[in-house]
C-alpha cells in the first residue's frame, strides 16, 4: 500500500499532492480537514517521499490504498499532477469519488504555452547535461512564487531531490494507457461535485485550464484564488481551506447524480 499519513474521523477525504512535493504538503489541511469532522487520507504517489517505487497506473494505486483502508467513497482533493491522477481515479471508478477540487490541474488537452514550454525545457536540458541541481534549480523557479518564502523554496527542493533519487533507482517505468490523454472529451463524463482552482498568478496554462475544466465537466465551478501561484494550498492555505471546507459541506449536502434518479 503506498505510504500515507491518517487524520480524523468521518467522510474520507483524499489529498493528492503536487508532483514538486510530496504528502507533507497536506499536513495543515489535513488537521483542519480532521477538526471539521472528515477522515483525512494523504498518500505518497508512487515514485514521490516514501513510495520510492513509480506506477505506470497511479490512479490505481490510489484506489487501491482506498480499499486497503476500508474506504469505499471519498472526496478527493488533488493538486497540480495530484489533481491530473484524481481525474483519472473519477474516470475509473466513479461510484468511489464523492466530490472533486483540483488545485492547479493540469487540464487532459494541455497545449503548453511559450512560458511553460521554456520551463520544461530548461529542466530537461540540465538532466541531459547531467545536472540534477540545475534541473531542481528550474522546477523550483517555475512553480514557486518570486517572491516565495525560502522554507518553501527548500522544501521543493528537497522534496524534487527524493523524487530524482526514486525515479534513478527505478529506472524507465512503462506508462499505462492514459485514457483522458487519449480523448479529453470524457471529462463530460465525470459527474462528481468539481471545485476547479487555480491562482490568479498562476500561469495562464493552469487558470485557463481551470476554467476550461468546469466548462467540460457537468457539474463543476472554477474559482480563482487572490494571490496564489501554482501551489495554492501552501502559499494562500486560509484561502484554500476555506474554499475546501465549503465544496464539501455544499457537496455533501447535494444528493449525488443517481440518488436524483
Amino acid at each position: 500500500m503506498l505510504p500515507l499519513d491518517e487524520l480524523g474521523e468521518g467522510p474520507a477525504v483524499v489529498l493528492l499532492h503536487a508532483g514538486v512535493l510530496d504528502r507533507s504538503m497536506w499536513a495543515e489541511l489535513s488537521r483542519a480537514l480532521a477538526g471539521a469532522g472528515h477522515r483525512a487520507i494523504a498518500p505518497d504517489l508512487p515514485g514521490f517521499g516514501e513510495a520510492a517505487a513509480p506506477s505506470a497506473a497511479p490512479w490505481l494505486d490510489v484506489l487501491a490504498a482506498m480499499d486497503a483502508l476500508g474506504v469505499e467513497r471519498a472526496a478527493i482533493v488533488g493538486s497540480s499532477y495530484g489533481g491530473a491522477v484524481a481525474l483519472r481515479v473519477a474516470l475509473a471508478a466513479p461510484g468511489r469519488v464523492s466530490a472533486l477540487v483540483l488545485a492547479s490541474a493540469p487540464p487532459p488537452d494541455l497545449d503548453p504555452s511559450p512560458e511553460l514550454a521554456r520551463a520544461w525545457q530548461a529542466e530537461d536540458e540540465a538532466l541531459e547535461r547531467g545536472d540534477p541541481e540545475g534541473a531542481i534549480a528550474a522546477v523550483v523557479s517555475t512553480w514557486t512564487l518570486p517572491d516565495a518564502p525560502a522554507l518553501l523554496r527548500e522544501r521543493v527542493a528537497a522534496a524534487q531531490r527524493r523524487a530524482h533519487a526514486n525515479a534513478a533507482a527505478a529506472g524507465t517505468v512503462e506508462q499505462a494507457p492514459d485514457p483522458l490523454e487519449e480523448d479529453p472529451g470524457l471529462l463530460a463524463r465525470i459527474e462528481a461535485p468539481t471545485l476547479a482552482l487555480a491562482g490568479t498568478r498562476e500561469l495562464a496554462d493552469f487558470r485557463d485550464g481551470a476554467l476550461r475544466m468546469a466548462r467540460a465537466m457537468p457539474n463543476a465551478r472554477a474559482e480563482l484564488i487572490e494571490g496564489a501561484g501554482h501551489l495554492a494550498p501552501l502559499e494562500t492555505p486560509d484561502a484554500f481551506r476555506d474554499l475546501v471546507l465549503e465544496f464539501l459541506g455544499d457537496a455533501a449536502a447535494t444528493p449525488s447524480p443517481r440518488s436524483r434518479t
